[in-house]
């Protein structure tokens, strides 16, 4: 089988066409496109196999080349070392290593998600941006009221009905006139994240298991959203550690000689979103009267640390939300474990 590998750039992309043995027989520049990929990887023999690492143009690869080759392999260019750390790197060289390292299955493979999911991942990306800049204008009004000597304690300041009177308490117009362009700041970013909000909720209605998922204590319309969008196929993970690991809620180990060293840790991998709003609704779940909340409370009574404590709720919660989902059942409070209270 012939392996073709394309080292993608916004402009024009590095394309190399290796045999079976490992020879290099073509290697050419292709306009990223969908038309002018689509059109030299049919000029290459069959049977093929395409692979490319992941980045901004992934989706557009994905749509160009898939079903017209045997074998389309978008990889992980975090575990590529022999790319990403070669002193002679190039164009060329990095073509031909990602086509070595394909050939000898030693590409970490990514999915690449299918519509509805890349749209709602945008979007959900977009709404949590436009949240982050609210936040940075709220904190720039009440810095310029503080420097004022304003107090302004509380999300009074904000409210469309006080603003009025915190403005008049400035004394300089050109102040007054800062602050109100803010506001006009403020009012715009919170029109667009409803507008994206209103958006998202369309585009989740032929997704019924993002209401399913909802059921699960803690997990709110956010939380469930962004679950599917990053998941979006529970079956594609082969065990509860692989799932885990992706949520961002596994272990790490250090090691020598092959030997596990030290004791095991928080992992800092996985996918950070799906990580944040399972730690969120962990939090929210400890709090309810359910068997999460018993589970949680069993946790601190055994002397778990509460940072432990909510890495073990917000596992469980990912573990019943993959369940409820392949399965398409509703939620069981009975079914989830509470550990004995005993301390270790």
């Amino acid at each position: 089988m012939l392996t073709v590998s394309l080292d993608i750039h916004s402009g024009t992309s590095q394309m190399a066409v290796v045999g079976e043995k490992g020879e290099l027989i073509v290697e050419m520049k292709v306009a990223t496109t969908r038309a002018a990929l689509a059109e030299a990887v049919d000029a290459v023999g069959d049977p093929k196999r395409v692979v490319y690492e992941q980045g901004p143009l992934a989706r557009l690869v994905e749509d160009a080349l898939a079903g017209r080759c045997e074998e389309l392999i978008c990889a992980d260019p975090s575990h590529n070392a022999l790319i990403a750390c070669a002193e002679d790197a190039s164009d060329e060289r990095d073509a031909r290593r990602l086509a070595t390292l394909a050939q000898v299955d030693s590409v970490r493979r990514v999915r690449i998600p299918p519509e509805p999911y890349r749209s709602l991942r945008s979007l959900l990306v977009y709404a949590h941006r436009l949240t982050n800049d609210m936040a940075k204008v709220k904190n720039r009004i009440k810095g310029v009221y503080r420097s004022e000597g304003v107090a302004c304690k509380g999300k009074q300041v904000y409210g469309r009905r006080r603003r009025e009177e915190f403005r008049k308490a400035v004394r300089s117009g050109a102040v007054r006139w800062q602050l109100e362009s803010l506001y006009r700041n403020l009012d715009a970013l919170a029109l667009e994240r409803r507008e994206t909000r209103a958006q998202i909720a369309k585009l989740t209605r032929g997704l019924p298991v993002v209401r399913r998922l909802r059921q699960i204590p803690g997990v709110g319309t956010v939380t469930s959203q962004t679950l599917v969008a990053w998941i979006f196929d529970p079956s594609r993970f082969k065990s509860l550690s692989a799932l885990s690991s992706f949520g961002g809620l596994g272990l790490g180990q250090g090691s020598t000689n092959w030997k596990p060293v030290g004791r095991a840790r928080a992992s800092k991998r996985g996918n950070r979103e799906v990580k944040n709003v399972l730690m969120i609704a962990a939090r929210a779940a400890q709090r309810t009267d359910t068997r999460l909340g018993a589970r949680a409370r069993a946790r601190l009574e055994a002397g778990w640390d509460i940072s432990k404590v909510r890495r073990d709720i917000a596992r469980t919660i990912l573990e019943i939300a993959c369940a409820m989902w392949m399965k398409e059942t509703d939620y069981d409070d009975s079914k989830v474990s509470v550990p004995s209270r005993k301390k270790h």
